[in-house]
């Protein structure tokens, strides 16, 4: 019985194993889509990692052929070698994903089966035209072509007719590339040409496939109002606005300014204002005129900045000589963060910063514990003394110098629900300074607990 298993287990190695294939192939996508007026390839490298050297051969079954033809070699280990896949031009008429299975036979490897996709489609789709808006003071027109499918165009003519421009050019694209275009407008064909949407054809011919892609220009119309802006000065600033009419009828020019509250006090204007239209804290001036073809309109703003400038240096004076005489000796601030606990108790970590604005002798950091919490005296180092009595909590300092900074932290919890707004007394420090007691005293400190209205 049991030779009757072993010789069945040895018959089906021996049908197994012939078949397997020692080869890892890795496709890389270089061009998977073909042209269907074409006999262009789809594109692929091959990764292949084979265990020892040997000679290959691709082929399908079906309507596709491959290159390289016939055998190529291989080494040990990850080889990359390009594939060609030709389909047939049957093949070609049937537009959209042809899936396929093809094999790889390496003469000691064995065979190995995967499937390749490639996509069909025509000349006609594979090229866009876009053009950017054109108005009539434009000097160029900018247009582009690009390649919208994952295959490679090799000097394809282009012949493009428009209203606008005629162009001749041999482009050559990369899967999805995008090539630019700038024309210089010739305003002799333009100026008859009235504003809208005009169509943009493309004759392509790749090899002997001929094709006709379309995009469309849009025309703008255009103001013929030309606007001029220039700056000068710094402390009296002068603003200088032009406007000319650059087209040939009558046009009316606008200027508007804006000013606020507070610089309109300092400004002056060459000419009165039409109209001042004070919204909020800023007024809009406005000038307008009617000017003739090659006319222009200038306004000219100046403001002195220099009473302005004066006491804003006063009040930045002000600040810093009070900040320096307001700055103390010894600062402490108090933060509190919500800590989740296993027991589901309210506790919150209380965090003080000590900060030494001078040099500090003898700090004593006070505390205080609000009713109905405790000290959880595990976490961290606890305080150098703890009042039950009064609830205070005691931190010694012998000193500090100036810039130097201590933290003190420590968790605080109740067994009670808090709901709503819960405050912490302010800490205080008691430290010598100059032969003299003084005492700071921190923020008061508070945690909101968010509540929640059930309905049942």
């Amino acid at each position: 019985m049991k030779k009757g298993i072993l010789l069945v287990v040895v018959i089906v190695c021996l049908l197994v194993l012939p078949s397997v294939s020692a080869l890892q192939v890795e496709k890389i996508d270089k061009g998977s889509v073909v042209i269907a007026e074409l006999s262009n390839p789809a594109i692929f490298d091959f990764a292949i990692t084979s265990a020892e050297a040997d000679t290959f051969e691709i082929y399908s079954f079906l309507d596709v052929t491959f290159s390289p033809r016939g055998t190529f070699d291989l080494p040990v280990g990850k080889s990359t070698t390009e594939i060609k896949v030709y389909p047939g031009k049957d093949l070609r008429r049937n537009l959209g994903v042809y899936k396929f299975q093809y094999e790889l036979k390496g003469q000691k490897s064995g065979i190995f089966k995967d499937f390749l996709a490639i996509r069909i489609v025509e000349l006609g789709s594979v090229i866009t035209i876009n053009a950017e808006p054109l108005k009539p003071s434009d000097k160029q027109l900018a247009f582009s072509l690009k390649n919208n499918e994952n295959t490679n165009v090799d000097n394809m003519d282009v012949h493009l007719e428009s209203a606008f421009f005629n162009f001749d050019k041999k482009i050559s694209l990369k899967p999805y590339e995008k090539v630019d275009f700038n024309i210089t407008m010739d305003r002799n064909k333009t100026a008859s040409l009235l504003a809208g949407k005009y169509i943009i054809t493309a004759n392509v011919q790749l090899e002997k496939a001929k094709a006709k892609v379309e995009g469309i220009l849009d025309y703008f119309e255009e103001n013929s109002i030309s606007v001029d802006k220039t700056s000068s000065g710094i402390v009296v600033r002068k603003n200088v606005i032009t406007k000319t009419n650059t087209g040939n009828v009558q046009a009316k020019a606008a200027i508007d300014i804006k000013k606020d509250v507070l610089s309109r006090l300092f400004t002056v204007y060459s000419i009165e204002p039409m109209t001042s239209d004070r919204k909020g804290l800023t007024v809009n001036y406005l000038w307008e005129k009617t000017l003739n073809p090659g006319e222009a309109f200038a306004v000219t703003s100046s403001t002195n900045y220099t009473l302005p400038l004066i006491l804003i240096i006063l009040v930045v004076l002000v600040i810093v000589f009070a900040k320096i005489y307001s700055l103390q000796a010894l600062s402490v601030s108090k933060r509190v963060s919500y800590v989740k606990t296993k027991g589901g108790q309210f506790a919150l970590k209380v965090t003080l910063h000590v900060k030494a604005g001078k040099h500090t002798d003898n700090i004593q950091i006070i505390d205080k514990l609000p009713e109905m919490t405790k000290i959880y005296e595990k976490y961290g180092r606890l305080p150098d003394r703890i009042d039950h009595a009064t609830r205070r909590l005691f931190w010694n300092i012998p000193r500090l110098n100036a810039g130097e900074e201590r933290v003190f932290s420590y968790i605080l919890y109740s067994n009670l629900n808090i709901v709503g707004r819960f405050e912490l007394p302010a800490a205080s420090a008691i430290f010598e300074r100059e032969g003299k007691s003084v005492e700071v005293f921190s923020n008061r400190a508070f945690f909101a607990i968010a509540t929640t209205k059930r309905e049942y």
